[in-house]
């Protein structure tokens, strides 16, 4: 699961790893879970080039309550699965997550406050900031949760190779 603040690179992020994955297939595993598979690999939601607000941002808010019952059914059928972005990445998910069987990996990317802004204006997004600072708090409480916050990986986009380590956890 890779997640943070808007604009920390979450939808870059996996947009270049899918550069190094097989060519994709768009798929609709259960109703309301748009997703492509890469061979083994599972991304939900999708990812066209040119879009700046792609993966699971586009999914129904239908699915959150979904979420358990799509991974436990496609858990099974893949060697990975991806999933990225602000949709799943709550509290009871990744508590849930983490108190389950799924070997899995929690990344909260995070990037300067001046770069954030930066990205803010370039891509000219019109999120407010009352919903902004609420991504921030729930960000923040994440680190602060007793049981999750061993498990959540901090990385820096701007200094850690996220990228290659991700690659490396694939072994791809």
């Amino acid at each position: 699961m890779i997640g943070g603040i808007p604009c920390a690179g979450k939808s870059h992020l996996v947009r270049e790893l899918i550069k190094s994955f097989p060519e994709h297939e768009d798929c609709e595993p259960m109703p309301l879970f748009r997703c492509q598979s890469h061979g083994d690999i599972l991304i939900v939601g999708r990812y066209p080039e040119n879009e700046t607000f792609g993966g699971t941002d586009k999914l129904s808010y239908g699915t959150i309550p979904k979420f358990r019952d799509f991974i436990k059914q496609e858990e099974p059928k893949w060697k990975h699965i991806i999933i990225e972005g602000d949709r799943f990445y709550n509290m009871r998910i990744l508590e849930d997550i983490v108190a389950s069987e799924y070997e899995s990996k929690i990344y909260l990317l995070q990037v300067s406050h001046d770069l954030e802004k930066s990205r803010h204006l370039q891509r000219q997004d019109t999120q407010g900031k009352v919903w902004l600072q609420s991504r921030k708090t729930l960000c923040d409480r994440l680190l602060t949760n007793f049981e999750l916050s061993p498990h959540i990986l901090i990385r820096d986009t701007t200094v850690d190779n996220v990228k290659e380590e991700i690659l490396k956890a694939l072994d791809i």
